[in-house]
């Protein structure tokens, strides 16, 4: 935005917003695969069962569990977003295309600012 007015360049705005939600299902795919493929893992507990494989058991599950989390919600919240800029830029389109009308159906009147001031 420079001088109050925005410049928007609506196609590479829209292929940026379905990039941005093609990237979050590519990590939301990522993380279904890959990080499935951890937690199947580590149910397995290869660090074992005994004293020190709990004590590992105990502090593992609690990163793994923030990781898996957030790794989904990164590929969710790179979808929602990637879609919210393609709503984005088709109502700042439509909304231009709709003044931009408006004001072409303002009859062309000469304007003079002082004709009712006395």
């Amino acid at each position: 935005m420079a001088d109050g007015q925005i410049w928007l360049d609506p196609d590479r705005a829209r292929r940026g917003g379905a990039d941005l939600s093609l990237a979050g299902e590519a990590i939301g795919a990522a993380r279904r695969e890959v990080g499935g493929a951890i937690a199947e893992a580590s149910a397995q507990r290869p660090w074992g069962r005994d004293d020190i494989g709990a004590a590992f058991e105990k502090n593992y599950r609690g990163y793994e569990g923030a990781l898996l989390k957030a790794w989904e919600i990164l590929g969710r919240s790179l979808q929602g977003l990637g879609a919210d800029v393609v709503r984005s830029v088709v109502a700042t389109t439509e909304t231009d295309e709709t003044n931009a009308r408006q004001l072409g159906e303002i009859p062309h009147q000469h304007h003079n600012p002082h004709r009712n001031r006395r």
